[in-house]
């Protein structure tokens, strides 16, 4: 009973494939119960017919994935103690880090975010494990030292395709606007809204805070983000975390700065 159902299938996957001009398909198949036929050959037949459906160089997940191999975004976060970031915890008045800029200046960097803080090989990052909406986490690119931030360079920093939002396929539609200025103790913030893809590659409208500080040419940036529909609500609370983000020198000692 099962193989007449499987011969049915195939015939109608045949009919199918001729009515799309997938000609090809047809004089791949082999069906079982013929003279010429195996088990070997039947399976191999399958496979090579459902390739001839592929179209020629297209890849899984094309747009910035990277393969189905890619787990780990680029964040630029190098910690300068990585046993002491390792044993880091959260308290009440937030999470502190040492980390080193690309010229190797170090720098202490402080964030409070009421979601829980993820141990992860990929940076650092508090996401509200519940819902999975919320969540914020540090970047670091390079900045020529006494030059000024620009839209251009945040964009590229967080949106490329080997960043947390380019994961699944580049962000879109990104608008970028300065909301705070810098100055000698808070960062500057940001305010962009932009369409990300989900892991099921469904479209993602969402809104995010940037806060950006400088420490040697290196610029590190707070990125508190949820979704465009659950921002309005939570805008204040995402504000405050954008505005707890502390970045400064950290004394020289004898670690990885020499």
């Amino acid at each position: 009973m099962k193989a007449t159902a499987i011969v049915w299938l195939l015939q109608l996957f045949i009919s199918f494939s001729l009515s799309w001009g997938f000609g090809a398909v047809k004089r791949s198949l082999i069906i079982p119960g013929t003279a010429s036929s195996s088990r070997a050959e039947f399976l191999s037949s399958i496979v090579a017919a459902s390739s001839l459906l592929v179209p020629v160089g297209s890849t899984a997940f094309d747009g910035g994935v990277g393969g189905l191999g890619k787990t780990r975004p680029q964040t630029g976060v190098v910690f300068r103690d990585e046993e002491a970031a390792a044993a880091t915890t959260q308290s009440k008045l937030g999470v502190t880090y040492e980390l080193l800029a690309p010229d190797g200046s170090p720098a202490v960097v402080s964030f409070n975010a009421p979601w829980p803080l993820l141990q992860t090989a990929a940076g650092i990052e508090s996401r509200d494990i519940g819902g999975g909406f919320e969540s914020a986490f540090v970047q670091v690119t390079e900045l020529e030292k006494g030059s000024e931030i620009k839209p251009a360079q945040l964009k590229e920093a967080i949106f490329s395709s080997k960043g947390k939002f380019g994961m699944y396929g580049s962000p879109t539609d990104i608008k970028l606007r300065l909301v705070s200025p810098e100055n000698s103790k808070s960062p500057a913030i940001y305010l962009v809204t932009f369409t990300s893809l989900t892991p099921g590659l469904r479209e993602s409208d969402r809104k995010a805070y940037i806060s950006a500080k400088t420490v040697g040419n290196g610029l590190f940036l707070l990125v508190t983000t949820t979704t465009a529909v659950r921002f309005t609500k939570l805008e204040s609370s995402l504000r405050r975390v954008a505005e707890s983000f502390l970045v400064v020198d950290a004394p020289k000692t004898n670690l990885r700065n020499q």
